[in-house]
């Protein structure tokens, strides 16, 4: 396991405590607001990006539709690949 440190000044931190967060709250939202930036920049697949955050999938992915982060991309390009698919193995 490797551990990433966050640093914030002291004035940031006693604001987020003042909103209610202990420190295990923001470490806790921190890594998985990243991890949610990384999966939808396409720089973890959905897999990593949960383990990353700590969640099962299907919380994840429940964490994503809330951010209202797409799960999975649809391009009108793969549309197309599927149609043709479809004819050809309608044939």
């Amino acid at each position: 396991m490797v551990t990433v440190q966050l640093n914030l000044p002291d004035d940031v931190y006693l604001a987020l405590q003042s909103a209610g967060l202990n420190r295990e709250q923001l470490e806790t939202q921190a890594i998985r607001g990243f991890a949610v930036q990384l999966y939808n920049e396409g720089r973890l697949s959905f897999g990593k990006a949960s383990r990353m955050a700590n969640l099962p999938l299907s919380k994840f992915w429940q964490l994503l539709v809330e951010r209202g982060i797409p799960v999975f991309t649809y391009t009108e390009e793969d549309y197309k690949d599927d149609l043709d698919a479809v004819e050809q193995y309608s044939r």
